[in-house]
């Protein structure tokens, strides 16, 4: 199988013509590798943008790269004719140091060819979970391109960070390094489903009344006598979460109660926590006190 490993660098800012803020691709950097082995070729593409021609200074600090670098660019139709071509037909999967990078891909196939539907890529894997899961690392922190390259070993020297051909050739050589049989598991095919999931933008749910949330879940109970607790006030909502006081009507016990309610795509995650008022005057919204502080989830 042939991985294509790709790097993107983009222009983010507010367009007129796009009748808002969007995330401009300005270049991209490809490398094809065999069977996770080795890197057998290499793709550069320089695109001169049509929305929003200023750079930021942002990006131009970030990439060094100028308004007169893109002036003899490509279209971004063409660029992606071109990798296409490159990548030509079978099957190939197409990873990414983390999702931001595909995002703005999907972005721009829908600013240009009004489909979301990236025309050279059937499957996907995300490299940096990959590198991550391989390393042992925690997941919910994410590890910058050049210190996986550090951990790794893998020299830097003579690399232009954040250009697009230098960090696709750093992540296609992070890939050989850590390719096992385990990556099979991370390759995920690109379907209507995948493009849904990908794209879904996670909320918090501001509306206590929202048929989202069971009504079950706005439920506690008391920590002393296992009894119901009655909510002694109404819901407020604040820093993402609800909070309420409750009292037991058994041992007259006095809480404020906390809801947070996340919509993902699988679903509502909910996160409940319980803390027994300790000091008189403690109002709801209030952080729990160390240590008075239970989950009931």
């Amino acid at each position: 199988m042939t991985e294509i490993v790709l790097d993107l660098e983009w222009n983010g800012s507010y367009s007129k013509k796009a009748h808002g803020y969007f995330n401009e691709i300005i270049e991209i950097g490809a490398v094809r590798v065999e069977d996770g082995a080795r890197i057998a070729d290499t793709f550069h593409a320089v695109i001169r943008p049509v929305y929003s021609k200023k750079l930021t200074e942002f990006v131009t600090n970030l990439t060094s790269i100028t308004e007169s670098d893109l002036e003899d660019g490509t279209t971004f139709p063409k660029a992606v004719d071109r990798l296409c071509r490159w990548i030509g037909e079978g099957d190939a999967v197409l990873l990414t140091w983390s999702t931001t990078d595909l995002l703005v891909l999907i972005e721009n196939c829908e600013r240009f060819f009004g489909n979301r539907t990236i025309p050279f890529m059937s499957a996907y894997a995300d490299l940096q979970a990959y590198a991550q899961r391989r390393m042992g690392d925690d997941l919910s922190r994410q590890l910058a391109l050049g210190k996986a390259c550090e951990r790794l070993s893998i020299p830097e020297e003579g690399a232009d960070l954040h250009r697009a051909l230098d960090d696709s050739i750093l992540s296609a050589r992070i890939f050989v390094k850590l390719y096992d049989a385990s990556f099979a598991g991370e390759i995920l095919p690109a379907d209507e489903a995948f493009y849904d999931r990908i794209t879904f933008k996670t909320f918090y749910i501001s509306d206590i009344d929202s048929p989202l949330i069971p009504r079950s879940e706005l439920q506690f109970r008391c920590e002393h006598c296992d009894r119901n607790l009655r909510r002694a006030g109404e819901w407020k909502f604040r820093n993402r979460a609800f909070y309420a006081d409750f009292r037991c009507g058994e041992c007259d016990r006095r809480y404020v109660g906390r809801i947070q309610c996340k919509r993902k795509y699988e679903g509502v995650v909910i996160k409940k926590k319980l803390a027994e008022k300790v000091k008189e005057g403690t109002a709801a919204g209030q952080a729990p006190e160390e240590g008075h502080e239970k989950s009931q989830e």
